[in-house]
């Protein structure tokens, strides 16, 4: 009888309990090259829409810019052609109502943008749509024993297709993408997403999921010329290294913490060493501005750093060969007479002799050594209340103890050419601070101090000897083999300043330079576009990332620290 009494309890709990929810990636069809999931996909953009970020991003000369990009204009053709074969062109308020809760998004192709959407939405919410309005317009297909609306623009031959079932809403940019999700709703044995290779792999890596999940078919990716072409990162190289990713949003106590992990391809070069940088990270001082800790092996690389920041900085003279030089316009001036003085079968200068003993005399010194890892710190400050400086500390830990002697002559000779002539004026004397430093004085500063394994170099004793009063600070309990940071908050003041000198502006060094005046054209690059940026960004305090790996997983944590 209890047996009994059991039995119909448990059954009549079954019959009330709501089934769970599918898991959206088994629905979507497989071959997708990204995937994007949420929850609860209405509320993130609902919040999006009334934050004060968004606001000013949009009313902003950085959003002005890139509303004239090629890349925007290419954009905004699509969402165009596909708004002419829906029949109406969304804005974010139809958009908010196709929103739902648990929501799903699958890229299948890059250039025409071709795509299918999923989401839990209440069929009443769906009725009221201004999709469902112009349905009507729509011819009607079936797949897996449900109807499905179908229209294609004639001019661009761009589709959109949708329905509604179960609960869910199924729009895609094509009628295949829309008919296979509908079998696969319905049982048959076709493929989804959930059994690819690269997203079983990459949510099998991967932590909780979070308000939002990026799930990349790295390997695919890579590939596509179109990837390649409109990747602003530039690195496919680097991407290459691994056949799939997943990154996680999620939001608390108003930061956001954003994870990722990636997985190695198979026989793909990982040049990073083995060890650890978190007794290096240990020594970034809370008033940094930028730093970051890297494993390094290379003393070629190491000994580049220290004569790039502290020795001889010198600009950037790099050519990127993937694009064409710009086209001359034909009322365009194409020359002038003083052209005909350059000589074009003349060869390049030399790089400075100078330069090139200062990197031989560092590399020999950090050779000897050997060097494992290597941290930088930067900060800004102001010199005379006018001047913006950027002062540098280079922290190498070495394979063994650093020789005092051999830095000092290393740093003599490196030095010597370029600050003064024939090695005069250049000269050690001993800063009597605690800890006590070793100064080599000319027409600019460097000073070092050695401590065991650990090489401490700077152009700034001041900043230096706050990345000494870090040693024996207790380090990250996690083996992180890369880690940096950013505090927004802290240098964006100073970053203005400098942005502003650049273009010789006359704007405050407060600048408010938020808004854009398009009628007057482009705003200034620095001062004006990305200066804007930073100001839509004003929430923003600091922006750190760390790196570990976990086999042939590369786990990073991004994490974006909000002021309150």
């Amino acid at each position: 009888m209890i047996l009994a009494v059991l039995l119909t309890a448990v059954g009549y709990v079954y019959l009330q309990t709501t089934p769970p929810a599918p898991k959206l990636a088994t629905l979507m069809p497989s071959g997708a090259l990204l995937y994007l999931e949420s929850p609860d996909f209405a509320h993130l953009l609902r919040d999006w829409d009334a934050s004060k970020v968004k606001a000013d991003w949009l009313q902003s000369a950085n959003y002005s810019v890139f509303s004239r990009s090629n890349l925007f204009a290419k954009l905004q053709d699509v969402y165009g052609q596909y708004g002419q074969a829906a029949g109406y062109l969304p804005d974010l308020d139809s958009i908010l109502g196709i929103a739902g809760t648990q929501s799903a998004l699958a890229l299948y192709g890059i250039r025409d943008v071709e795509f299918l959407y999923l989401s839990r939405i209440r069929e009443s919410d769906f009725m009221k749509s201004q999709l469902w309005a112009v349905r009507n317009r729509f011819e009607q297909r079936e797949a897996g024993g449900v109807s499905f609306y179908l229209r294609t623009d004639a001019a661009s031959k761009r589709t959109v297709a949708f329905t509604f079932t179960r609960g869910f809403l199924l729009l895609g940019t094509r009628d295949d993408l829309v008919a296979q999700a509908l079998e696969l709703m319905a049982g048959e044995k076709n493929s989804g997403i959930a059994s690819d290779r690269w997203y079983r792999d990459a949510t099998a890596a991967a932590s909780n999921p979070g308000e939002l999940r990026l799930v990349m078919n790295l390997e695919s990716l890579v590939k596509s010329v179109y990837f390649r072409s409109y990747w602003i990162q530039r690195n496919a190289a680097v991407v290459r290294r691994y056949s799939a990713g997943v990154a996680d949003i999620a939001r608390a106590d108003g930061n956001i913490t954003e994870r990722r992990a990636f997985i190695g391809a198979p026989d793909a070069p990982h040049p990073q060493g083995e060890g650890s940088v978190s007794d290096l990270l240990a020594l970034v001082p809370p008033g940094a501005g930028l730093y970051k800790a890297s494993l390094e092996s290379d003393s070629g690389n190491a000994a580049a750093l220290v004569v790039q920041k502290l020795i001889a900085p010198e600009p950037q003279r790099t050519r990127d060969e993937r694009y064409a030089p710009a086209a001359v316009t034909v009322d365009g001036t194409n020359g002038s007479e003083g052209d005909l003085e350059t000589r074009i079968d003349e060869q390049p200068l030399p790089p400075d002799p100078g330069l090139s003993d200062s990197l031989a005399a560092v590399r020999a010194v950090v050779e000897k050594t050997g060097v494992r890892g290597l941290l930088l710190v930067q900060s800004s400050s102001l010199a005379s209340g006018t001047f913006v400086q950027t002062p540098s500390v280079v922290v190498f830990q070495g394979g063994g103890n650093w020789d005092h002697d051999a830095v000092r002559t290393a740093f003599t000779t490196a030095a010597g050419k370029l600050w003064s002539t024939s090695q005069l004026g250049a000269g050690w004397t001993t800063d009597g601070s605690a800890p006590q430093l070793d100064r080599l004085d000319g027409l600019a500063t460097l000073v070092f101090a050695n401590r065991g394994s650990l090489l401490f170099i700077s152009n700034d004793a001041r900043l230096l000897q706050s990345v000494l009063a870090r040693s024996g600070a207790a380090a990250p309990g996690t083996s992180y083999t890369y880690a940096a940071g950013f505090r927004h908050a802290l240098e964006f003041a100073n970053y203005e300043r400098v942005m502003t000198a650049l273009d010789f502006s006359s704007a405050p060094a407060t600048g408010q330079i938020l808004f854009s005046d398009t009628s007057a054209g482009a705003p200034a690059f620095f001062s004006g576009n990305i200066a804007s940026l930073g100001h839509a960004l004003a929430k923003l305090n600091e922006v750190s990332v760390t790196e570990e790996k976990r086999g042939d997983v590369t786990v990073q944590i991004v994490k974006y620290q909000m002021t309150r």
